[in-house]
């Protein structure tokens, strides 16, 4: 078989396997730019054309291998070497390590993809797509009952972490929430009582209001009111011990 040439590419048939009888073209030609790239090094890159969206870089590698040694095989618009997940047909660059076995690749008049990748087509390939989307249900069972002990165990850590005993054996319970606060307990309670009085004295603001002031000066009126009746009564009684008589 003589293979075709389209507009300056050599059409090459590609066959699945060895007993293939349906052959997939592939089109090939010299990689020639103006530009320098030292992945695609001119004079050893051969440029590849509608490479099936299944066909790996190992499996390219391999194709190509009966031209000579192939140093790297990469994907356009892809450096990686993971294309398994892309999808539509493909544009290869595959570098040879020397231009002879590049010009042996031009000359092919066949490619046969190696047994060893045994790449799935057709029903095999859409039953084994649909096999690896179902879920193992022993695996599954097994992750529930993981999780369900983990939550359970979990649970009990928290009801325990919400009650304290108290030294007479009394269950005391604490407050609940993000933020845990102190056990009720009456020691507690009272120092809590107490520092709020202190609290409360201090931001206490004597003579601010009107009626705190009118308070004020009744209470000075009061207590002047008792010491004048106090000092005039000790006056009275001072008089009367003297028995003052002038006359």
């Amino acid at each position: 078989m003589t293979a075709k040439n389209i507009q300056d590419f050599e059409v090459v048939p590609f066959y699945f396997s060895s007993d293939s009888t349906d052959p997939h073209d592939l089109f090939i030609k010299e990689h020639k730019v103006r530009k320098f790239d030292i992945k695609k090094p001119p004079g050893k890159t051969l440029f590849v054309l509608n490479v099936p969206p299944y066909v790996t870089v190992e499996a390219l590698k391999d194709v190509f291998a009966s031209a000579g040694k192939v140093q790297s095989v990469t994907f356009q618009c892809d450096d990686s070497d993971d294309t398994n997940e892309l999808f539509g047909f493909k544009t290869a660059f595959v570098v040879f390590t020397k231009r002879p076995s590049l010009l042996r690749a031009l000359k092919l008049e066949r490619l046969t993809l190696p047994n060893p990748h045994n790449i799935l087509l057709g029903m095999s390939k859409w039953i084994h797509e649909y096999n690896s989307t179902v879920y193992n249900h022993d695996k599954l069972n097994e992750e529930v009952n993981i999780y369900i002990k983990q939550h359970e165990k979990e649970e009990e850590e928290k009801k325990l972490a919400e009650k304290e005993v108290d030294d007479e054996g009394w269950t005391v319970v604490t407050k609940k929430g993000r933020n845990p606060g102190l056990s009720r307990k009456e020691s507690v309670e009272n120092k809590l009582i107490q520092k709020n009085k202190i609290k409360s004295k201090k931001k206490e603001l004597k003579n601010f209001y009107t009626f705190q002031l009118k308070e004020q000066k009744m209470n000075n009126i009061i207590a002047l009111r008792k010491s004048f009746q106090e000092s005039k009564e000790k006056v009275n009684l001072m008089k009367k011990m003297r028995n003052f008589k002038p006359f």
